[in-house]
Parts: C-alpha cells; structure tokens; sequence
C-alpha cells in the first residue's frame, strides 16, 4: 500500500513558517486551489507533499517534515509527522529492530532470548498505547444526578441565547429518567468541510426485534395489573415507558383544566383488548417496527449554532421515539465537526446510563477496563454511596491501579447548596471555597480507605456557574498522566535492551540476575499452591439479587438474568475475580515487594531497568489472570443457568405477592445453584482460579527464575 499523509499535517507546518496558500502556490509554480485541495485531502501522495514542503525552502519544521518522509521504520508503523510521540516511538522502533537483530544471531544463549522476547512484547504494547490518540472520558453517576448537563457544558454543547441552562444542552437533560441507554460523543474525522459547512450526525445503535418485544410485553403485563388494580405504578423505567408510548403513538394527554386526570390511550388500549397477550400484540402492531430502518442521521450546516439546534432536535425525538423511521435505542453515537477539548488527542465524551442502587454493571465495567477511558464519578454535593461503593468493587477485584490513575470525582452542587454546609463546629461555612474544602475533606476521610484514593482528584461543578475549562484541564491533565506512564514504560524498556545487547556479559549484571532468580524460585516455593476459596462466584449475583431495585429484578428475571440494568452472570464473574483476587493477593504483592527490594540494592543497580520492565510486566499478568477467571467464569453459569428457565420463573411468581420478592426471588436461584447436580459449577469455577493462575502467572515466574544453562 502506497503512503500517504493527511493534508492538514502540511497546514500546520505552512502555517508556523507564515507562508500564505495564494504565496506557496506561485512557489511551488500552480495555482491557489490546487494548495487548497491538497491541504484538505485527507490522503495526500508522498511526492505532492514532498513537492510542498520544498516551496517551504528554508523552514526548519518543513525539511524536518521531508526527513520523516523518507524514514524508514523498521517494526511499528510510522506515526504521522505532528504526532505527539514520534521522537520517542522513532527511539522505540530503532530499539527494536537492535532487539531482533541481537535474537536473531544464533551465538544469543536461550535465556538471553527468552530475557529479550519479554522486552519486544513490552515495548510493543508501550508503542500500540501511544500510536493510538484515542482516548474516553466516560460520565458515571446515579439517576438525575446532573453528568448529562455536565458533559454538554464540559464539552460546550451547548446552545446561545437559550433561556435556561436545560434549553442550552444540545442532548436532552431533565431530573432523572431521561436517556434510554449510552451516548457517546466524538469529533468527526473530517470535521468541517472547510467551506463553511459543518457536518454533525447521529448514529442509532437500535434495541433488537425480539428485545423491544420483550420490553413491549413487559410494559402491557404492567398496564393489565394496573388495570386491575393489583398494581398502582408500571415495571417499567420511566424513560422506557416514555419511548415506547411514542412510538406506538399513545402518549398521555396533557390534563385542559386544573383537577383533570390525564387521558391514557394505553389504558383505554387495555380495556379493548382483555389479556395480556392480546394487548402486546396490538401494541406491537402500532410500533410499525418494519417501518423504522432508519440509523444514521446527517446534518450539514452553515455554522456551529445551527447545526446544535438540529442536534438538540433530533437528538430528542430519537431518545423519546418520535421519529417514525428510527427504532428503539440502545445506543445513540453523536458525532460534531469540532474537538470537544483543546487537545492533540481525539478525546470522546461517554454519558452513561444513571445508575440506580449500584454502578456494578457490566456497560460500565467495560469502561473501568479499558485502559484508555478516564472514569468521572459524578455526584451531588453530598457524595453518593453509589460512586464509594464502586471503588470498593475496584478494590475487592483487584484492580486499585484504577482508582489512583483513572478515576476523577466530580461532586456537582447545585446554585446555592454548598453555602447550606456547615463546618465541623456546627458554624456556617463564610464563603464557597470553604465550604468546598470542607467537603472535599469529608469526603477525602471515606476515599483514604482505598489504595490509591488519596491521590483520587476531587473537583467540584457547579454547571450553571462555574467556568469549564478548570475542570476540562483536570481531564486531560489525567490522561496526559496515563501516556507518561506508557513513555516511561517506552524508556525503562528501551534502556534494559540497550543493557541486554550491551552488557549482558558483565560479572555484576550475572550476580544481580542470580539474586533475581533465586529469589523467584523462592516466591513460586511459597506460593505453589493457593489458599482455599474465599467466596462461591455466585455469592455476588445473589447479593445483587436480594438488593436491587425490584423491578430491574423482575427484568432481569423475565429475561433469563440477562438484563443491562442487572447483568446475573456479570456478578457471577464479579464474584469469581473477588475470589481470585483473595487468593491471589499475597503471592502477587510478595513479586512485588522483591522487586522493589531488589530495585533499591546496589548491587542490583546494573539491571535496574529490567526490574521495571518486570515489575510492570507483572502487574499485567495479575490483571489478565483476572480478567480470564471472570471471562470463563461468567460462560459457565450462562451457558447452563440462562437456557434453563425453572428458577426464574419461580422466582416471578412472587411479583404482587407481598413484601420479601427480592429475597424470595434469589432463594429460588440458590435453590436451583445447591442442587447436586449443579455443584460442579462452582467447582470448575474453583479449577479454572488455580489453573489459570498456574498458566497466566506462576508458569512465567517460574521461567524467569529457572538458572542459564552452563
């Protein structure tokens, strides 16, 4: 595939050597459209680039621009010219392919190249994370806690000459109840079009055909008890019920007078139509599913404001089902021409779904596992247990590296209710930033419990009066932070294979590599074998079971455990890493704590760089061997507990029976999961934690510390 380069590269570089386009185009011997064209194409040829970088005779940044074309790169792809970490991932390819060149002579000992293989599959991790300029900020917090406003006003969605802040945000904000499922926010790759058009879109990850049929009978099941006065309130979510009446067109009318009772046209649809059964049918009927195919919607605009005013109105009738040609949303991708922060990553914005009772969900877990999402733990002024209670899970399964690097909690008070605090005496805080010390320290005495949560940044937001850009700067300060650590890493690697090629045969490298194995070998002798369990893997569901809401019980019991809003099998996994982790714990921090032993030794200060590749090295082995537990182990209750629907339905048959459903309901599920039939599960559970922690973690120590053949 030829190379090219993307045109805006060269603008910049026009640009700081002050040149105009009408000015290089008669250097370069063609017109100004020609330039114009170039620097807009997103794919332009090696040789046009070269020929408009010459016209820039004289400009350092311009013939530092033709070197980098015509580099050779050896073993990772070349970034582009303006890419932030080209020099050092220039070092880091020049470092690897020194690397393979040294493993490829056959004179290399074994071990050598065991040492040296370790170092490659590092630093190309390292080079992977910071080739890629991706990065997320995902917005948990509870329900009606205020992140949608938050994100708009953080990212400057946000509409002129609106009379109030919830008029301003471009997506829809309210009390609570509001989105249907996750939203996204990204910068469009093209961006403006560069003739004054401005180009937003919005892409519709739709629920499938057989859940909205689910959620449709749900929803009619609730109306005939309602009908029939065994229920006074619906099952269903509150913005689900909104989004479903729309799209059937049966929305409640609005009350003419004072004292009036809205008008349900659902209701009168179930008095038509006796049973459920019928009623979902007829309900289904006016959804006109086959109708809406509609998943992407496009905008091109004459300006910024406009495009947000179609936004904001799309965006809407979407989340509230009112376009006839989009189905239901599980997810919504908003995609704007401008970058939502001044930054050289491309940083996109996530505003999850409210949390209600707990954030231990399987949508937001994919979040705290990617190691490039940023975690803003969203909060009112006096700080939501939810968010606390999240960190514990973090630090139950762990993953603590999380808290101290990934994790920012942003307390969102409303106009007036940080002045309503008061000190420890008992006396009225004087002014706001008092009153945000003190609470920033309240709540620093209940994070200081978590490894890490004394170095958790704490920032307050008040959205209809406080400037955005400290907390913005806040953010990408944080994932900054996180590619230093990978440029770090980049460096503690390149420099251990710079010791490997050139020092390995140094008597003192020899004696500090002995005492690295030995003391290995000791660790694997200790630790051979692990503790016994600590939890059964289906602890977590039941727990989950017995707490939540009733009705996303019911929910997730009507579908077998597998609900969003209550994931059965996630728990199980959740479990089943807090029992790895348990066991676990003391081997992993004894590698630990010998490595940084042996890091402030003297005499093992010529191998210092390896003991930090290592020490990193380790650390991602742990996590993946938890990661693994929790994967297998979520397949094993699905594939035999989802199909069967025994326990399930035994447990909906509690629903309107009285006080105790929850509990009722999960004695069912323990019922079914303390048959001897199926204690095999927790017991395979039990064998996978010990195998794999063989295979994923003592098996590579164990390598590590075997002795070089003589």
């Amino acid at each position: 595939m030829n190379e090219t380069i993307v045109g805006s590269e060269l603008v910049q570089v026009r640009k700081a050597a002050q040149v105009s386009q009408a000015d290089l185009a008669k250097k370069m011997g063609t017109d100004q459209s020609k330039v114009s064209r170039t620097e807009g194409d997103g794919k332009v040829s090696l040789d046009d680039a070269r020929r408009y970088l010459l016209a820039l005779d004289g400009d350092l940044t311009a013939q530092a621009f033709l070197e980098h074309l015509d580099s050779t790169w050896y073993s990772i792809s070349k970034p582009g010219f303006n890419h932030p970490c080209r020099e050092v991932l220039r070092k880091a390819d020049t470092a690897l392919a020194r690397l393979q060149s040294f493993l490829a002579d056959p004179t290399t000992p074994p071990d050598v190249v065991q040492q040296g293989k370790i170092y490659e599959g590092a630093l190309r991790e390292a080079c992977t994370f910071l080739l890629d300029l991706k990065h997320g900020v995902a917005m948990v917090g509870n329900i009606a806690v205020g992140k949608t406003t938050a994100l708009c006003c953080l990212i400057n969605l946000l509409l002129d000459n609106a009379k109030s802040l919830k008029q301003r945000a471009a997506l829809e904000t309210g009390a609570g109840w509001v989105t249907l499922g996750p939203v996204q926010v990204s910068t469009l790759d093209s961006g403006t079009a560069g003739d004054g058009i401005w180009r937003f879109g919005i892409v519709i990850q739709p629920y499938a055909v057989e859940e909205i049929f689910r959620l449709a009978n749900d929803l009619c099941e609730s109306i005939i008890a309602i009908r029939d006065k065994k229920e006074t309130e619906s099952r269903v979510t509150e913005e689900m019920d909104r989004a479903l009446r729309s799209m059937a067109g049966l929305t409640r009318k609005t009350p003419k007078e004072p004292g009036e009772e809205c008008e349900d046209p659902l209701m009168n649809l179930a008095h038509e139509h006796g049973t459920v059964d019928k009623l979902t049918a007829a309900f289904v009927a006016l959804l006109k599913l086959d109708t809406r195919t509609t998943t992407d919607l496009w905008h091109n605009s004459p300006s910024k404001q406009d495009g947000l005013k179609w936004l904001q109105m799309e965006f809407r009738k979407i989340n509230n089902g009112r376009n006839q040609q989009v189905s239901l949303p599980k997810r919504i991708d908003v995609f704007v021409p401008m970058k939502l922060v001044e930054s050289p990553l491309d940083i996109d914005f996530s505003d999850t779904k409210g949390a209600e009772g707990t954030a231990v969900r399987a949508d937001i877990q994919t979040y705290l596992d990617n190691p490039r999402s940023l975690i803003v733990l969203c909060s009112r002024f006096a700080p939501d247990a939810t968010m606390i209670d999240l960190l514990a899970h973090l630090h139950a399964t762990g993953k603590v590296d999380v808290i101290s690097k990934r994790i920012v909690f942003l307390l969102l008070p409303r106009p007036d209710e940080a002045m309503a605090i008061d000190k420890d005496s008992g006396d009225p805080v004087d002014n706001l930033d008092e009153a945000y010390a003190v609470r920033k320290a309240q709540l620093r005495a209940k994070l200081i419990k978590f490894p890490g949560g004394d170095k958790l940044p704490i920032k307050f937001y008040n959205a209809a009066e406080d400037e955005a850009a400290p907390i913005v700067k806040e953010l990408t300060d944080k994932i900054e932070a996180l590619r230093a650590d990978q440029i770090l890493k980049l460096k503690d690697v390149c420099a251990a294979i710079d010791d490997l090629v050139s020092q390995r045969q140094r008597e003192q490298a020899q004696l500090a590599f002995g005492k690295l194995r030995a003391g290995l070998r000791k660790i694997v002798g200790d630790f051979s074998q692990l503790p016994a369990r600590t939890i059964m893997a289906h602890d977590r569901m039941l727990t989950a079971l017995r707490n939540t809401h009733p009705k996303t019980v019911w929910a997730s019991g009507r579908r077998n455990g597998d609900w969003s809003m209550l994931d059965a099998y996630h728990y199980v996994g959740v479990g089943a890493n807090m029992d790895a982790a348990n066991r676990t714990d003391k081997a992993f921090n004894a590698v630990i704590a010998f490595i940084d032993q042996l890091s402030g030794d003297p005499d093992c200060a010529v191998i210092k760089n390896h003991l930090a590749v290592l020490r990193s090295d380790v650390a991602a082995w742990r996590l993946k061997y938890l990661e693994e537990v929790s994967r297998r182990a979520k397949e094993i209750f699905r594939a035999v507990l989802f199909p069967d629907s025994l326990p399930w339905q035994n447990g909906l048959a509690y629903w309107g029976k009285g006080k105790g459903f929850r509990d009722k309901f999960a004695d069912e599920v323990a019922a079914w999961l303390k048959d001897n039939a199926r204690e095999w599960m927790e017991d395979a559970v039990d064998g996978i934690i010990v195998k794999d922690w063989r295979e994923f973690f003592l098996v590579r120590i164990e390598e590590l510390a075997k002795e070089p053949p003589q």
